[in-house]
């Protein structure tokens, strides 16, 4: 088992330093951008001791994918399995359950490790056979994979949107509606194979602007009757509601254009970074796009030609 985790850090460290990245900077620099998103996230809302957990509990149900968990058990006995399980598990909400300690939320921080423990135990089987409807088959993958990929996570964001509602807290059914967006963002995470950038028959200008004319089209599709409900639930608050779903599609764009600003590859560390602290400081994001905006048609202009 100890060699098993030497290996999953040197595969980090190479991964790290295959972007120019010594380890021990993005260590320094990722403890950093971690507390100050934490404090940040405290600070602006007191919805944050329920907000905090839902990233740890995601990455902890990625870890229980079938095909990664299939390969363990190959490697290790029952009693391993479920050690290692536990080890990274509790690797993943470690510094989220300290900051929870630190600003006090001991009752959330033992609910989160409670699940995280629970979830050892946990395999994720996708057993749906059924193709999942989707309102985006006239458009490109990106929306129809992903919609099918989250769509409990979407049912969950309207959720708090109408339970906003139903408790008369506005924060909450903003902050609903915002996780679509997120939501969105993630759809263009992973850069797709260049065959599918290669057919399009068109300059790396005009590739740009339709993926953001049929990103922004598809996102109003899924985002639409949130942002109704919301201008219908709470009236006072209607330039804000507007206000947060301009910058939903501020957000969608800067995703696209740092995505193809690697392509066909990853963005790098630095790219990275220089995205997190756009995200953090949201006026930075219109510089951030019009650089990311430059390299994507660099980096376009060599498959479209």
């Amino acid at each position: 088992m100890k060699f098993y985790f030497h290996l999953q850090m040197q595969r980090l460290f190479r991964w790290l330093k295959h972007r120019g990245v010594h380890p021990v900077f993005a260590l320094v620099v990722g403890v950093v951008l971690f507390l100050l998103l934490s404090n940040f996230l405290f600070y602006k809302t007191v919805l944050a001791k329920w907000i905090y957990p839902v990233l740890p509990i995601i990455i902890v149900l990625a870890l229980s994918a079938t095909n990664r968990n299939d390969l363990l058990k190959t490697i290790f006995d029952r009693a391993s399995y479920i050690l290692a399980r536990v080890m990274e598990n509790g690797i993943v909400v470690l510094p989220f359950v300290l900051y929870l300690i630190y600003e006090g939320e001991y009752l959330v921080s033992l609910t989160l490790i409670t699940i995280a423990l629970l979830l050892s135990y946990y395999t994720s089987r996708q057993n749906w056979n059924k193709t999942i409807p989707t309102p985006f088959k006239k458009f490109p993958f990106e929306f129809i994979v992903g919609f099918r990929k989250t769509f409990w996570f979407i049912i969950m964001a309207y959720f708090l949107i109408v339970k906003g509602m139903q408790v008369d807290n506005y924060n909450l059914s903003l902050f609903g509606l915002f996780l679509l967006f997120l939501c969105s963002m993630t759809y263009y995470g992973k850069a797709e194979d260049e065959y599918f950038v290669w057919i399009y028959n068109v300059n790396a200008i005009t590739f740009l602007k339709k993926k953001l004319f049929t990103s922004l089209i598809c996102i109003s599709i899924l985002t639409i009757l949130g942002l109704v409900m919301l201008l219908l639930g709470f009236p006072k608050n209607i330039w804000i509601t507007l206000g947060v779903y301009i910058l939903g599609y501020v957000f969608l764009t800067s995703m696209i254009v740092v995505k193809y600003s690697a392509f066909p590859h990853e963005m790098n560390v630095p790219q990275a970074l220089l995205y997190a602290i756009s995200l953090i400081l949201p006026p930075m994001l219109f510089i951030t796009i019009w650089i990311f905006y430059s390299q994507s048609k660099k980096r376009l202009e060599s498959i479209l030609g």
